[in-house]
């Protein structure tokens, strides 16, 4: 993630849970990609999620998962303040600040490892998959989920600039296979009215 953008969710931290992309946008999509991961570990141990802002979603999954040790990672330091602030009475959730590239764990740690709304921000997208690919646990699962450029999304995302952010299904397959990482299927999340705008893909590493 660059600086600039670094900056911005810096700025919008404070608001960002309360605000209304927050409540129709973010928190539907945390949940559907909690439902995706429990139908794939049914019992995480260890959960990571990458670019985890405030840290809505392990809050979410602190509950639903009550055996998981569950960490975030987010590049904005303000969001790590703000999610390890709100999580201070709970020991099983941490938080640290970095980014998807440099991921600060041993190989082989997690068992579940999920995405939300982040991967068009990374700055190397190759980078941080690989990264993902390691701190995996053999066996372990991948949820990712961004606005990709499937179907209508992909000539937007040329129009306005963020073809180069906004990976096809088979670029994103491509990362992933580098990685070690075997794709296991696709699935709509979110969609404005009947049009699809956000997918999840899942992998598992072999």
């Amino acid at each position: 993630m660059g600086e600039q953008d670094v900056r911005k969710f810096n700025e919008r931290a404070a608001r960002y849970d309360g605000d209304w992309i927050g409540a129709n946008v973010h928190r539907p999509v945390q949940q559907a990609t909690l439902d995706i991961g429990a139908r794939l570990v049914a019992a995480p141990v260890a959960l990571l999620d990458v670019g985890c802002g405030t840290g809505s979603l392990l809050r979410m999954a602190a509950e639903r998962f009550p055996a998981a040790i569950c960490t975030g990672v987010d590049p904005a330091a303000r969001m790590v303040e703000v999610a390890s602030a709100a999580t201070v009475a709970q020991p099983r959730l941490t938080f640290a600040c970095a980014p998807a590239e440099r991921l600060p764990f041993a190989d082989n740690e997690f068992d579940l490892v999920v995405s939300t709304d982040s991967f068009h921000n990374w700055t190397d997208q190759a980078a941080g998959i690989a990264q993902i690919g390691r701190v995996l646990r053999p066996g372990g699962r991948l949820v990712l989920v961004d606005p990709f450029a499937v179907g209508w999304l992909a000539p937007w995302a040329g129009l306005v600039g963020k073809r180069d952010r906004m990976r096809t299904k088979r670029e994103v397959e491509a990362l992933l296979t580098a990685a070690g990482l075997r794709r296991t299927g696709w699935e709509e999340v979110l969609g404005v009215g009947p049009v699809p705008f956000i997918h999840a893909v899942t992998a598992e590493r072999a």
